[in-house]
């Protein structure tokens, strides 16, 4: 087994079926104390630094993203803690619990309707208002590791069977289930579903993007982003990793192992894609798409074409597991917990912090000035780059 792939098995997950069980089971056998060659310089014309800082629990272990809505950032602990701050100044505005004996926070936070919607390993998945009084509770299916989609009146929850299913956002109802089956051996950042404008978008374990009515779960479309290659089940996983991006016309998403492209968003025709993968997934702004593949290497690609503008070796060796626009800079974090700042214009790196002091399980996630991350020692830490 090559490097890469030693790599990846810190992410993988064993579906239940195969195991036997009704939980999951993961593999192991990666150390991030490989050996690995020097970082690239940095000019260091950038500084990053936090703008403030919330401590949400104690030590933090599990990749469950903040949401952002209304100037707010919403965040939750394992151990049922959640949180609402102001964007800006980390003000905190409000901070309530899942009620005891409810298990440990599973899926992140869901953020729409007015609700605040979390998921636990129990399967249960609960919704509150913004100030913390509880509107629902609900048992699904299967647990949920990713964060919930809240738009529409429907709550999108992905499960780790595969499944999709939609609730009532007025008082967690089913309205729909989309079945999907799913391979042996999947990797455990599982694709996170988007909904708006009417419609849901969501990546699969075998390569697929799906696009289905937010109503009624039907599916309009659903494209290929990659297909599996190789022998083994290791070289042929390709799983759309991730939140897809989109805009008022296309929508992008990248796969593990195989490609990125986007998408008509109307009709799910593929308008470009390019032989990159990345386990991370795309970010983008008005003109661009940036991803990090499992290799380090950084790109910055043309969304209308899939051209590339620029890459660059910023984790020569390393596995990069997160990435937010910030400005002028592409942050992208690594395994240790360093930070990089790649200029979004010329692929140059210009800043960096070394240490694990931001090191956070679940990545990165998208502010509207900053970098939101829930580091492993409990602080939601907001990250600015000047």
């Amino acid at each position: 087994m090559n490097l890469s792939r030693a790599k990846l098995a810190t992410l993988l997950l064993i579906a239940p079926l195969t195991l036997g069980l009704s939980g999951c089971g993961g593999l192991s056998i990666f150390s991030s104390k490989v050996d690995k060659p020097p970082l690239p310089a940095a000019s260091n014309t950038v500084v990053i630094s936090p703008t403030w800082s919330v401590t949400l629990g104690g030590s933090h272990n599990v990749p469950l993203l903040p949401a952002l809505a209304d100037d707010k950032v919403f965040a939750a602990h394992p151990d049922g803690t959640i949180v609402v701050v102001d964007e800006k100044t980390g003000a905190q505005v409000a901070r309530f619990a899942l009620p005891s004996g409810s298990g440990r926070v599973a899926g992140g936070v869901g953020v729409g309707d007015g609700l605040v919607v979390v998921s636990t390993q129990k399967a249960e998945v609960f919704a509150f208002d913004a100030g913390g009084v509880q509107k629902w509770r609900v048992r699904v299916p299967t647990e949920s590791i990713v964060p919930a989609s809240v738009a529409g009146g429907v709550v999108v929850i992905a499960m780790i069977d595969g499944n999709i299913i939609g609730l009532d956002a007025k008082d967690g109802a089913r309205k729909w289930v989309v079945q999907r089956q799913i391979p042996s051996l999947t990797v455990r950042a599982g694709s996170i579903p988007v909904a708006t404008r009417g419609g849901a978008f969501i990546g699969t374990p075998t390569g697929r993007l799906l696009a289905f009515d937010l109503a009624t779960g039907a599916v309009g479309w659903e494209a290929t982003v990659a297909n599996p290659k190789g022998a083994s089940e290791l070289e042929r996983l390709i799983d759309v990793a991730g939140r897809p991006v989109l805009d008022a016309t296309r929508v992008c998403a990248s796969a593990y192992q195989g490609r990125v492209g986007c998408f008509d968003l109307a009709r799910g025709t593929p308008l470009w894609s390019r032989d990159i993968g990345s386990l991370s997934g795309v970010v983008a702004d008005d003109k661009n798409v940036f991803l990090t593949d499992d290799k380090g290497v950084a790109y910055a690609l043309d969304k209308s074409t899939g051209g590339t503008l620029w890459k660059q070796d910023v984790l020569a060796g390393r596995i990069a597991t997160g990435t937010a626009l910030v400005g002028r800079v592409l942050m992208v974090q690594d395994i240790e917990g360093n930070l990089h700042a790649v200029n979004k214009a010329d692929g140059k790196i210009v800043g960096r912090v070394l240490g694990a002091t931001y090191a956070a399980v679940g990545g990165l996630s998208q502010g509207s000035e900053t970098a939101i991350a829930i580091t492993k020692s409990g602080q939601l830490v907001a990250l600015s780059a000047r």
